[in-house]
């Protein structure tokens, strides 16, 4: 079952590895890019960076979407974490069972930072960023802005309203 599913530029790090695996309680952490997929250097340090309580796949976005969308997968609790708004749309697409996004940690560490809208202390997002956000919400997503389990929960929508797509 996908216990959650989240955009962070890090994929796994600190908050994902200790907070988030511990307060979800999840088995799996399904890194879900298409790049990194062929990256030996960067899928060593994911694994190694993932907790001991969670196994740590790393696939292409189909595949990933193939795998949740297996019945095999409901008896797993797994978090899966994507690092841009296109491959979440992509997963979304695939994947009916994906009921809601958590975004956090997006957009800052990625391209030009001075060409992108800032949302909050930890989102920035680019035109097409939105769209993607759009279409993701339009398919019936919650679209949620949450850093840690202990923050509340804010419509990731709301906070876009007034960024030009």
């Amino acid at each position: 079952m996908i216990s959650l599913v989240r955009i962070d530029d890090r994929l796994i790090h600190g908050q994902v590895a200790v907070v988030w695996t511990k307060h979800l309680g999840v088995n799996r952490i399904l890194v879900a890019n298409d790049q990194i997929v062929n990256n030996e250097v960067q899928k060593m340090s994911l694994r190694m960076a993932a907790p001991d309580t969670a196994k740590c796949g790393i696939m292409a976005v189909k595949e990933a979407g193939e795998v949740l969308n297996d019945p095999r997968s409901e008896k797993m609790k797994i978090m899966v974490i994507v690092n841009n708004a296109a491959d979440a749309r992509r997963l979304v697409e695939q994947v009916p069972a994906i009921k809601t996004l958590n975004v956090a940690n997006f957009g800052r560490i990625t391209d030009n930072l001075a060409a992108k809208t800032r949302i909050s202390d930890t989102v920035y997002v680019t035109p097409e960023d939105v769209i993607d956000f759009q279409a993701i919400a339009g398919r019936g997503v919650s679209v949620e802005y949450q850093v840690l389990p202990s923050h509340p929960v804010k419509n990731l929508m709301g906070m876009l309203e007034n960024v030009a797509s």
